[in-house]
């Protein structure tokens, strides 16, 4: 288990299979490679429940292998406050939009189920 750096990544050839490379230095950090190249930055860890999760930093190519130990470092930090990163994402990706609630406040309010009030001076 190497120390993951761009050449360990780029000298990474592709299987049949997707593989991982974990890195030694920063556990649960590690590259995915798939059998058509694309090399993908992720981290796995547990979440405070104790659930196992792994959640996805990016592509290496618009990412260096830095960069992606930085933000790796951070959503493991988190981790370690109590928090779930991929849990949160989760959570902001199921969430209502402006819009979305706009439209719904839009839809009760001409339903009559929101009652207007006018303060008067």
């Amino acid at each position: 288990m190497p120390k993951l750096t761009k050449t360990v990544i780029d000298n990474a050839t592709p299987r049949e299979k997707q593989f991982t490379i974990w890195c030694s230095e920063l556990k649960g950090f590690g590259i995915f490679v798939q059998p058509s190249g694309t090399r993908t930055y992720f981290v796995d860890y547990r979440s405070p429940n104790g659930m196992r999760r792994r959640m996805t930093i990016g592509r290496h190519g618009p990412i260096t292998v830095e960069q992606a130990r930085k933000l790796a470092m951070a959503e493991l930090g988190s981790v370690v406050k109590g928090r779930d990163p991929a849990g949160d994402r989760t959570a902001r990706r199921r969430s209502l939009t402006v819009r979305e609630l706009c439209e719904d406040y839009l839809t009760m309010t001409e339903k009559g189920l929101v009652l207007l009030c006018h303060k008067f001076r």
